[in-house]
């Protein structure tokens, strides 16, 4: 089975450049955080899942249900998309599709989430600090998702996009182990 993150990839590129093209970004996440949410709730996931095994009368009814679901909630582009996924056997990458839409919307606006990882909440002067530092060091415009994590010991993690910073105490503890034994 091919990696659900390959499968995703058309689907999300074409929903971008249909967005893009049409001055849409914003509705079209929205639409597909949407389809994404419901896709993702047990009942709909299981008959996702059970949906290979069945007719083509089936498919369609399955479909018809699940954009009733959504009903009103997606334009007609984003129904056709749902449709031509489900054609597909494809519904169970929709999360997949969000995800990799957003990271494109991100990248053509320069945007990168980071999110910041540390024991105790930090103060406003630090996230304006943080933030102004990771915006020079990106040369992107950055939003902070900060996060609480006592098992850290002290320290902070930060994730933006593929760079990891890991300024943690105890990942200095292991390191400093690890050095020790070698």
């Amino acid at each position: 089975m091919s990696d659900p993150l390959t499968i995703a990839q058309p689907y999300a590129k074409a929903a971008f450049d249909f967005a893009l093209t049409n001055n849409a970004l914003e509705q079209w996440e929205q639409m597909l955080i949407v389809a994404s949410t419901v896709a993702s709730q047990p009942v709909i996931a299981q008959q996702i899942e059970d949906s290979e095994q069945f007719g083509e009368h089936d498919s369609a009814a399955f479909t018809e249900m699940f954009l009733g679901v959504c009903e009103g909630l997606l334009d007609e582009h984003g129904q056709n998309l749902i449709k031509v996924m489900a054609e597909n056997g494809r519904l169970n990458v929709l999360s997949q599709v969000a995800e990799l839409f957003h990271e494109l919307k991100e990248d053509h606006e320069r945007m990168v989430t980071a999110t910041v990882t540390t024991t105790e909440p930090l103060t406003d002067e630090q996230k304006a600090n943080l933030k102004q530092a990771l915006q020079q060091k990106l040369n992107r415009s950055v939003e902070l998702d900060c996060q609480i994590d006592e098992s850290l010991v002290g320290g902070m993690l930060i994730k933006a996009g593929e760079m990891v910073i890991d300024g943690t105490l105890k990942s200095s503890i292991h390191r400093l182990a690890t050095s020790l034994q070698a």
